[in-house]
């Protein structure tokens, strides 16, 4: 039987998956991915971006003042159109920068390699008192206003992304996840589209729209276009404020955003298009408080796998100091029993670090195959956690892994295709 919750059986059972979107050679997935995640998941050891939205429902940047590393980027989105971002004290520009007057919808970035106090204004309404400020320091990595959670003292599963093709009625895109432990979870679940474009994916989802459900199926929380807060379920209050205080502001206004304090349970990201639009998008889930004992426990991602290009994608991090211990599955033929069509039938599994190099790889998952991170045998361990598939074609992983950026491709064996599922459970 597939070892799946109530809720991601149904899922399965009721939904069906198109191929992942025609784009860059799987050689250069993984990287792309990465870079990705090293944009929208800034540390201590790498550059970052901050977003600043421009005149959201104000002649004022929002935040108006932000503080960065050497080397960080600060990204501003126009939330209305008419301003500009304009480096310099009000009304005298000395030339660091200017975006010129932009409309609504357009960024512009800036990257800051000196330490310093940089004031900037907009150009049409500086004597309004439109202004703000980067402050570039070398003694904080924080690249926002708002500093984050302690540390964590382990290793944890502190982000999960699904990257696919969104169609129509039952070919909208599905990214599962579940919340373990006791008290709640602060996330931040994310519908990415526009944006995606400036990282060279083609056909991106224009306008994208979020539900959240819960095991049972519940609506409880929806957004279309991250500046506009929907209120109902969940969400009592506007959530703009609250999206830009956690560092993981979209870049474009038509994106969207939830944030929730979640109880322990199963959860499902649903993203569509809206008006039946089609396009790529990214579904994201990020962890705003790493710092608590609830932690995120599993991801789950089906799709069509086909060959060469259109092979199916799941992205997770690692965070923390330690190592996190966690299986990856790649589920084929026990999809049948839950009315899948076209399952896929000998599924191949690969896991690739944030460079894009081949750490680990599976084919069946009752025979090892020892090499990179694998270095003896897997299948009593396997066994052992509870989590083996079902079917010896199926495929599987366990591994130890420090903090960091991994992808995990599945493919079928001999170029076959059909529908499957990829999981990444915490086994800590």
């Amino acid at each position: 039987m597939v070892d799946c919750l109530e809720f991601q059986c149904a899922m399965i059972s009721k939904t069906k998956w198109l191929d992942p979107m025609k784009t860059l050679s799987v050689r250069a997935i993984a990287p792309v991915i990465a870079a990705l995640f090293l944009a929208l998941w800034p540390t201590a050891a790498r550059a970052a971006t901050v977003t600043v939205m421009v005149g959201p429902n104000c002649f004022c940047f929002s935040p108006s003042e932000v503080t960065i590393s050497p080397g960080d980027t600060v990204r501003w989105t126009w939330s209305s159109g008419g301003h500009s971002t304009t480096s310099g004290n009000p009304c005298t520009p000395n030339g660091l920068w200017d975006s010129g007057i932009l409309n609504q919808g357009a960024m512009f970035t800036h990257t800051f390699n000196s330490v310093g106090s940089f004031p900037y204004f907009c150009s049409p309404h500086c004597s309004e008192g439109m202004t703000g400020m980067v402050t570039v320091v070398n003694a904080s990595p924080t690249p926002t206003a708002t500093p984050p959670p302690s540390p964590t003292p382990g290793a944890v599963l502190g982000n999960i992304s699904t990257r696919s093709f969104v169609q129509t009625g039952d070919n909208v895109m599905i990214g599962g996840f579940i919340v373990q432990g006791s008290g709640t979870k602060r996330v931040i679940i994310r519908a990415i589209g526009p944006e995606l474009g400036q990282f060279g994916v083609p056909d991106p989802l224009q306008d994208p729209t979020l539900e959240l459900h819960d095991g049972t199926g519940n609506l409880i929380a929806s957004n279309d276009n991250w500046q506009t807060t929907i209120i109902g379920g969940i969400i009592t209050q506007d959530q703009v404020q609250d999206i830009i205080n956690s560092g993981r502001a979209p870049g474009d206004p038509r994106e969207s955003a939830i944030i929730g304090d979640l109880p322990a349970g199963n959860y499902t990201a649903i993203v569509r298009g809206v008006n039946g639009t089609t396009g790529v998008a990214l579904v994201e889930v990020y962890d705003l408080a790493t710092g608590t004992s609830v932690i995120l426990g599993n991801i789950s991602t089906r799709a069509f796998v086909q060959t060469g290009d259109n092979v199916m994608i799941g992205g997770f991090i690692v965070q923390g100091s330690g190592t996190k211990r966690v299986i990856i599955r790649a589920i084929g033929p026990e999809l049948g029993q839950f009315g899948v069509p076209d399952p896929l039938q000998d599924p191949t599994l690969e896991l690739h670090d944030g460079t894009g190099n081949l750490i680990a790889s599976n084919d069946n998952w009752q025979t090892t195959i020892i090499g990179g991170i694998i270095t003896q045998d897997q299948v009593q361990d396997i066994i052992n956690s509870g989590r083996a598939p079902g079917d010896p074609r199926e495929s599987a992983i366990i591994g130890d892994l420090p903090a960091g950026n991994y992808t995990a491709i599945v493919r079928g064996v001999n170029g076959t295709t059909g529908v499957a599922l990829v999981e990444v459970y915490d086994l800590h």
